[in-house]
């Protein structure tokens, strides 16, 4: 299972520590490198690929598990001919409409509080040492179910890295 307890937008916040994203939203640069296959000029691509980043540890091992950090490290990162943008703004514009839209909320009626509702399972099929889906290990390849238990649905949302191009 994906946890997904996220329910206010403070869990970006941490994003405005020193020498990762400006007060305006731009990204600080870095010396390009190749990190897993990706371009990487920025230091919030750093901080999402390497340990080696000293931003690495701006969110811990429990954070990075949440469905809304996976959502926004696969929207920063994108796909093999993705176009990056130095600004944060759009990132977090996508990630926290995605997640909206992907979970569902309730008001408990005793506490009065929001509770997230939605169950989020990141599937793939294995036969012995082969993926057969969602496809390749690359961890731009997902598939996430999001049962919404309310109205009995189920939400997939998937990607495939590196298929379609080309």
């Amino acid at each position: 299972a994906v946890v997904s307890t996220q329910s206010t937008g403070d869990f970006f916040a941490k994003l405005t520590a020193p020498g990762l994203v400006r007060e305006s939203g731009a990204l600080y640069k870095c010396f390009d490198e190749d990190i897993d296959g990706f371009l990487v000029a920025d230091e919030l691509h750093r901080m999402l690929l390497t340990e080696e980043s000293e931003h690495w540890e701006v969110y811990n091992e429990e954070e990075r598990q949440e469905l809304l950090f996976l959502l926004f490290k696969h929207l920063v990162l994108g796909g093999p001919v993705c176009q990056y943008d130095d600004k944060i703004d759009r990132y977090l514009e996508i990630a926290k409409g995605l997640y909206k839209e992907l979970i569902t909320v309730q008001k408990n009626s005793e506490t009065k509080k929001i509770e997230l509702i939605s169950k989020v399972l990141k599937v793939s099929a294995w036969d012995g040492d082969i993926c057969w889906f969602p496809g390749d290990e690359h961890h731009q390849t997902f598939c996430y179910l999001i049962l919404n238990p309310v109205n009995r649905i189920v939400t997939v949302f998937s990607h495939d890295y590196g298929k379609g191009c080309w």
